[in-house]
C-alpha cells in the first residue's frame, strides 16, 4: 500500500520524524544553559576531587554540599530533556506503528546495497557486525538507515549554520 514507493515513503517519514524531533529539541532544550551547567559541574567535580583527599569534617561537609548542588543542577538540566522525550516519543512510536501497518513483513529493493546481519540481536553487540550486503531490505532496516543518515546530515548542516552565524556576529 505504498503511496509513492516503499523506499520513498519510509524515507519521507524518517525525514519528517527527524525534522520534528530537531524542532522540538531546539524549543525544549536550552543548549546554552546546559553548556553553562556542564561547565559549573566540571568545576564542582574538580573541587570535590580535591576535597576527597582531605579527611577533616569541614572538607566532608563542603563535599556533601557540592554534591547536593550538582544533583540539583543535574535535575534542572534534565527537565528539558525529559519534556522533549515526552513529546517526541509518541511521534517516534506513531511513525513506527504507521510504517509497520503499511510495510510489515514486506521486502523491497533498496537503491544501494544495505548491510546484512546474521541473527541480529539488539542486546548482543557481536551480532551488530554485518556479514555482507544485499539489495533487498525491510521497512525497519530502511527506516533506521534513513533516520541515521538524515540525522547526521541535518546535524552537520545545523553545526555549520551555527558556526557561520557565530562568525558573522564576530565581524
Amino acid at each position: 500500500m505504498a503511496v509513492i514507493s516503499p523506499i520513498v515513503d519510509i524515507s519521507l517519514v524518517a525525514l519528517a520524524v527527524v525534522a520534528v524531533s530537531r524542532f522540538l529539541q531546539s524549543k525544549m532544550i536550552d543548549k546554552e544553559k546546559q553548556k553553562a551547567a556542564q561547565t559549573r559541574m566540571k568545576e564542582k567535580q574538580a573541587k570535590i576531587k580535591e576535597l576527597m583527599q582531605n579527611t577533616d569534617e569541614k572538607s566532608k561537609s563542603e563535599m556533601q554540599k557540592l554534591q547536593q548542588e550538582m544533583f540539583e543542577e543535574m535535575g534542572e538540566s534534565m527537565q528539558g530533556t525529559m519534556r522533549y522525550m515526552i513529546f517526541s516519543l509518541p511521534i517516534f512510536f506513531g511513525a513506527f506503528f504507521i510504517l509497520g501497518s503499511f510495510y510489515g513483513g514486506m521486502y523491497f529493493q533498496a537503491p544501494f546495497p544495505v548491510p546484512k546481519f546474521q541473527d541480529f540481536f539488539f542486546l548482543n553487540p557481536l551480532t551488530w557486525i554485518p556479514v555482507g550486503f544485499v539489495l533487498e531490505t525491510g521497512w525497519l532496516k530502511w527506516y533506521f538507515m534513513t533516520y541515521l543518515i538524515v540525522s547526521i546530515v541535518l546535524g552537520i548542516t545545523l553545526k555549520i549554520k551555527e558556526k557561520v552565524q557565530e562568525q558573522s556576529k564576530a565581524l
